[in-house]
């Protein structure tokens, strides 16, 4: 499902130049945006691509982007996007940042233009935030954007306390992610797939549609569920839900609404997959468990 920020986005700004010192901030959600000229600019900008069906140039570079993508875009490097559709809403958040934003936190400039100047140096503009760290950015964003569009004491510093950490979370993952010595936890997107099947183990539990629902491609779902368990995802969720109609059976619910229920359509299928699991037919198991609930 993707996420929005749900304040008043602004309407859309043409001009390239910063009329606030520091930093400005900018949501926006189109439809019928048909061009925006490649561009560029003397300040950093950050862009955080939130929907629609889009292409974005880079230095020359063309990005497809998808829900989740991050650009690192350094001063006077040519850019625009190339939108695909005008009758979809376009949603994205950009954050525009000049040299006296970094001048202020001199002590900490190589940490927080570490990003900036990787892109820079590399040529790689984009990342992409999986699904734990784009639910934790979105919500800084959030918090930003409110932040910027009110008026509260010690608004300035507590806008710069946003933008710091969205910057150290996202310079971490590009160190990470070029820096085969770190160790990164591999497991986390895993087991948050892993809850998210057990969850909803009734509902409609497809490949495209658990990638679609953490950003990320279903052939990446398949290879990191198959490296950690073993099996494929197909086979856990199989697992899964014959296990939750043996429980149901044993309390003798009747079959055909139990397969059903846990998403086995195809009886045959059900009765197949059942007997290959525990070795004994569903109507057999329901037997011996109801007349001598011991063995279970």
């Amino acid at each position: 499902m993707n996420k929005k920020i749900t304040n008043t986005p602004i309407p859309f700004i043409r001009r390239q130049y910063m009329k606030q010192p520091d930093c400005e901030a900018f949501y926006y959600n189109d439809i019928r945006l048909n061009t925006v000229e490649q561009h560029y600019h003397s300040h950093y900008e950050l862009y955080f691509f939130i929907e629609g069906k889009v292409h974005y140039i880079v230095d020359g570079n063309e990005f497809d982007l998808k829900t989740g993508d991050v650009l690192l875009i350094p001063p006077n490097k040519i850019h625009g996007p190339d939108i695909i559709s005008t009758t979809e809403p376009y949603c994205r958040f950009v954050l525009w940042l000049d040299s006296s934003f970094f001048e202020k936190f001199e002590n900490f400039n190589e940490d927080i233009l570490f990003g900036m100047r990787f892109s820079e140096s590399s040529g790689n503009y984009i990342y992409h935030l999986e699904y734990t760290l784009y639910n934790e950015i979105f919500g800084n964003l959030l918090d930003l954007w409110r932040e910027y569009n009110e008026e509260h004491i010690f608004k300035n510093a507590t806008m710069f306390n946003h933008i710091l950490t969205i910057l150290l979370k996202i310079n971490r993952l590009i160190y990470e992610k070029h820096n085969s010595s770190v160790s990164v936890p591999k497991k986390e997107l895993y087991t948050l797939i892993f809850e998210y099947i057990n969850r909803n183990i009734t509902s409609d539990l497809t490949l495209e549609n658990i990638a679609s629902n953490f950003f990320v491609s279903k052939y990446y779902v398949s290879h990191i569920f198959k490296d950690n368990l073993g099996i494929s995802l197909h086979q856990y969720i199989i697992k899964r839900r014959l296990h939750a109609c043996r429980g149901a059976i044993a309390t003798g619910e009747p079959i055909t609404t139990v397969s059903e229920k846990f998403g086995f359509t195809d009886y045959t299928s059900f009765y197949r997959a059942f007997k290959k699991e525990y070795g004994i037919s569903p109507k057999a198991y329901q037997k011996e468990v109801l007349f001598n609930p011991k063995n279970d």
